[in-house]
């Protein structure tokens, strides 16, 4: 069978689709089937109406032979995959409505909130359009998946859902007691929250003789703001530039523990690679790792500044961090890409 990838980005490029992207691409030609691959790469000079139309031409060329476009992203991917004429399958790890509307300063709401008074634009029609017609749905988490198929009206019976894997890594240096670094990596946007970490982080500062750094690696279009906002705690906020992959674990196992306090989060990469390295993550409880690791880590609530200070000093009392990573030591880290290739191709195949 010949099945092509429609990606936002791909190897060399750094993240989790390009990463997936790559691993399902060769697990789907070690099978016997013919792949191709469509990125956005060289397109992203074009304001967006152009560039998802050139992306659409370029789909479309590569894609007339094909028995399947597999789309990995909603709207990106999937919307000029529409219009290709192919079977479709859709594979949903974000939301393109929500995250919109967050970062347009439109909604302060966490995602299960936002769909609570659902929008009606255009865009939404479109997104819903998309999902009633794509041939297979491919959720990463039970947590997404009962919000769209409430909202969205979709037909389960064509759904499924397939878990991220953990990363292929191992435990590096055991955590030092001494150790007072606290870790966000990520982008810098609103939907990550960090205004309210880092008004959380300066309270705990001032309490603590504890020598704490909050070091916050990354960038975006709130760093000028946040930066400002972090002044007052002097040295003890520091801002990195991103690092490559190898590096941030790095940083990760050096870390006292790290935090996710994000408005909401489906299946953040960051938390499962500082899982699988026995780092404590403090992790929004707006997440669709909630129900899966609820009894291993630790919540917080993103809209409760005094919850995010609480559970940071939680963590620094020796004890506790001791505790959480003995709770964290005993998760199943064994779900590896193989497995979640096997179960990409044993649902395409049957399209």
């Amino acid at each position: 069978m010949k099945f092509i990838i429609a990606t936002s980005i791909y190897p060399p490029e750094i993240g989790g689709p390009a990463i997936y992207a790559q691993k399902l691409k060769e697990g789907l030609q070690e099978s016997g089937n013919s792949i191709g691959v469509v990125s956005y790469q060289g397109l992203k000079k074009y304001p967006q109406p152009l560039r998802i139309f050139l992306y659409f031409l370029r789909l479309f060329r590569a894609s007339r032979n094909c028995d399947l476009i597999y789309a990995l992203s909603l709207m990106s991917c999937a919307l000029p995959a529409y219009f290709c004429g192919k079977k479709l399958a859709v594979r949903i790890g974000g939301d393109y409505l929500w995250e919109r509307a967050v970062e347009q300063g439109k909604t302060d709401k966490s995602l299960r909130d936002y769909y609570k008074d659902f929008p009606r634009g255009l865009r939404a029609r479109i997104i819903g359009k998309i999902l009633k017609n794509a041939d297979k749905l491919i959720f990463t988490s039970q947590f997404q998946w009962d919000i769209y198929l409430e909202y969205f009206g979709i037909d389960e019976s064509k759904t499924a859902i397939i878990l991220n894997p953990f990363p292929a890594i191992t435990p590096g240096c055991r955590l030092s007691a001494a150790n007072y670094q606290l870790l966000y990596a990520g982008r810098f946007i609103k939907l990550k929250n960090l205004s309210r970490l880092i008004e959380a982080f300066k309270e705990v500062a001032v309490k603590t003789d504890k020598p704490i750094v909050l070091k916050l690696i990354g960038k975006g279009p709130e760093e000028k703001r946040l930066m400002a906002e972090s002044k007052k705690a002097g040295d003890r906020i520091v801002f990195e530039r991103p690092v490559s992959h190898d590096d941030l674990l790095e940083e990760i196992n050096k870390s006292r523990f790290c935090i996710l306090p994000s408005l909401s989060e489906i299946t953040p990469n960051f938390a499962l690679e500082c899982i699988k390295l026995e780092r404590p993550v403090l992790l929004t409880k707006e997440t669709g790792f909630y129900d899966i690791f609820k009894d291993n880590l630790i919540f917080i609530n993103p809209f409760d500044v005094e919850d995010i200070k609480n559970k940071i000093e939680f963590l620094l009392d020796d004890n506790n961090l001791r505790a959480c990573i003995q709770k964290i030591s005993r998760i199943d880290k064994s779900r590896d890409w193989k497995t979640v290739i096997e179960e990409n191709i044993k649902i395409l195949e049957k399209i």
